[in-house]
């Protein structure tokens, strides 16, 4: 019980110093942002990339997202760093956008908290707006898991960001309640398959049948489908076969700053950091 009572002693430090480091990092910008492409399966191009959020500490370590999104939920500022973390991603493409290049479609995490407030929409607009970025080349993505448990409410905000041309996103479809009404009714363009459905395939026929059948109804439903969390070049196959023409994963590149991205987003991949 001692040495328990200790652990939780440091747990609760450290939560403390993340939650009260909020407003020091975010003036200091210590949040990064970094890209994962988004890979056809067809030529192995870079078609699209997903934006996701690192804290580099002044001790020089890296915080990945699991270590200090739930506190920031859960205390609201989550709402503070989901739109800078979309502010950097339009800063991006208005870069280069200037620069004269193509530009390829973001997608972004957003929280459910946005979901309460009337005004999310008009803010993201005003930021696309500041910079003169199309609105079809931001995606927002939401989790399965938030979609089902406050149904109404996302439907409502995914309707307003379409209604605006901006993209929307179900995320880690699978992961949970993999309810397919769900995708049937909410205003989304793209269906992000879990790689929970990939791992069922290494088990059984049965799995490998079933994520062909997932693939097919999504597909037919009019979504793009993009497949996560890809891992090995027999997933690459299994996926080719099922019908799935996207998909991200570290077999073909792990998140990465946005200078190493600009470096690689039009070559062919599989391109991984080793």
């Amino acid at each position: 019980m001692k040495v328990y009572g200790k652990e939780m002693e440091e747990k609760q430090r450290v939560e403390n110093e993340i939650i009260n480091g909020f407003d020091l990092a975010m003036r200091n910008r210590e949040f990064k942002i970094y890209l994962q492409p988004r890979v056809s399966l067809f030529d192995y191009s870079i078609i699209g990339a997903e934006a996701v959020v690192r804290w580099q500490r002044p001790d020089g370590t890296v915080m990945i997202p699991d270590a200090f999104i739930s506190l920031y939920e859960r205390n609201g500022r989550i709402i503070d760093l989901d739109f800078f973390v979309f502010e950097e991603v339009v800063k991006f493409l208005a870069q280069n956008k200037k620069k004269g290049r193509k530009l390829i479609p973001i997608s972004v995490n957003a929280s459910i908290l946005h979901a309460r407030n009337s005004d999310t929409v008009e803010h993201y607009l005003e930021i696309l707006n500041r910079y003169g970025i199309n609105p079809a080349l931001l995606e927002i993505e939401l989790t399965e898991t938030a979609t089902v448990s406050y149904y109404d409410n996302v439907k409502r905000l995914f309707e307003r960001f379409q209604k605006v041309n901006m993209q929307t996103a179900l995320d880690d479809f699978g992961s949970g309640y993999s309810l397919l009404n769900t995708v049937i009714d909410i205003p989304v363009n793209t269906v992000k398959i879990d790689k929970v459905f990939m791992d069922n395939c290494k088990t059984s026929e049965r799995g490998m049948y079933f994520l062909h059948q997932i693939v097919a109804v999504v597909k037919g439903l009019g979504y793009r489908v993009v497949c996560e969390g890809v891992e090995n070049l027999e997933q690459v196959e299994v996926l080719r076969k099922a019908g799935c023409e996207e998909a991200q994963g570290f077999w073909f590149a792990h998140p990465m700053p946005v200078e190493e991205f600009e470096q690689i987003m039009y070559q062919k991949m599989p391109y991984r950091k080793v």
